[in-house]
């Protein structure tokens, strides 16, 4: 049994998901499988990867970019 946060957080993620399209929901899926698969697995962040995301968390959030700038940016240099 799910105690009240986790309740609450339950709720909350099953309201947002409610109006998701088909596809959406099969890719949250995949998501949440290869979380639970790579749960014993401890990742180490790489010295430059380290650096970049100082950098990254220094910036004034007036230079923050959009999410979607951000992941193609990752996925031109680390090929994620």
């Amino acid at each position: 049994m799910l105690d009240i946060s986790k309740q609450t957080l339950y709720q909350e993620i099953t309201d947002k998901l409610k109006n998701v399209p088909k596809e959406v929901l099969e890719r949250i899926s995949a998501y949440l499988s290869e979380i639970d698969d790579n749960k014993e697995h401890n990742f180490e962040l790489s010295e430059e990867q380290k650096k970049s995301l100082s950098k990254i968390k220094e910036r004034p959030y007036s230079e923050h970019t959009e999410i979607n700038i951000f992941l193609n940016e990752m996925s031109e240099k680390y090929g994620i």
